[in-house]
């Protein structure tokens, strides 16, 4: 049987964060870099729960997103919040139950 492992980039970034909320320490987050990272990660959650969406994004890696018609629920948080309760470090509702790989 072969066995594949993948790591996947948002895995250190994640730590990056969680290590920022451990030592207190800011995050300097850019649209650049952090952005993509996040981008990445709302891909994959809306592929993998498949749903209408409506999403708002707050901070430097923020963004907004959208699929489905007008009336598709709203979402609006800080980026950093959605990744960490995508990634099972903050409870979440409704899509935001669907989790990513960090």
């Amino acid at each position: 049987m072969l066995l594949t492992e993948v790591i996947l980039t948002r895995d250190p970034w994640m730590h990056r964060i969680d290590l920022s909320q451990a030592t207190g320490r800011p995050l300097e987050l850019t649209a650049d870099h952090d952005g993509r990272i996040v981008d990445d990660v709302v891909r994959e959650w809306a592929q993998r729960h498949g749903k209408p969406y409506r999403l708002t994004l707050h901070g430097p890696a923020g963004g907004t997103w959208t699929s489905g018609d007008a009336d598709a629920p709203a979402i609006e948080l800080d980026a950093i919040e959605f990744c960490r309760i995508l990634s099972s470090r903050a409870g979440g509702t409704g899509l935001l139950s669907t989790e990513v790989p960090f």
